[in-house]
């Protein structure tokens, strides 16, 4: 997989812009607020807040971007939830001889749990570590897409934004 296509008005204005190359029916977004929908999890409703709210800032939210902006929404909210998950102790009920107990497999906050088979104790990583993994990798990629980690930051130009100068109300 190349690198990813670098965006027209950036091409503009470092002076290597073609025209045989450049789309002309290219759409032209303006940078939009966007409402969470109505349809998204808790946490990813609290991620939107602040995501939507930093992406508009910086100028690069367009109203093309909802979907966008929802994948990266819930999957932060996948995340903070298997990381939630991981924090609490796992337990069954055994029950062979006599009463019922409940036996723990894992610890609050460990990586790996504990089950006994014909073989004896073998120790596992708990799924919460694989859900986290999923989680950092879906972030990592929309963080990349909307330009919000320091190597992506270059690539990602503002869409629409009014450039008004401070000094004119004087």
């Amino acid at each position: 997989m190349g690198r990813p296509r670098k965006p027209t008005h950036l091409k503009v204005v470092g002076g290597t812009a073609q025209p045989c190359r450049t789309n002309k029916a290219e759409p032209k977004l303006k940078a939009a607020r966007l409402a969470a929908p109505a349809h998204l999890s808790r946490r990813a409703k609290l991620a939107w807040a602040k995501a939507s709210r930093l992406l508009h800032d910086m100028g690069v939210l367009t109203v093309a971007d909802g979907v966008a902006l929802e994948g990266l929404c819930e999957a932060i909210a996948d995340q903070r939830d298997a990381r939630s998950s991981l924090s609490e102790a796992v337990s069954y009920v055994h029950q062979e001889h006599g009463a019922p107990r409940e036996v723990q497999i894992a610890a609050a906050g460990s990586l790996t749990y504990i089950t006994v088979g014909n073989s004896g104790p073998m120790i596992r990583m708990r799924p919460e570590v694989a859900a986290i993994a999923d989680a950092d990798r879906r972030v990592s990629m929309w963080l990349a897409k909307f330009g919000l980690t320091p190597a992506d930051r270059s690539r990602v130009g503002a869409a629409g934004m009014e450039k008004t100068n401070p000094f004119a109300a004087l």
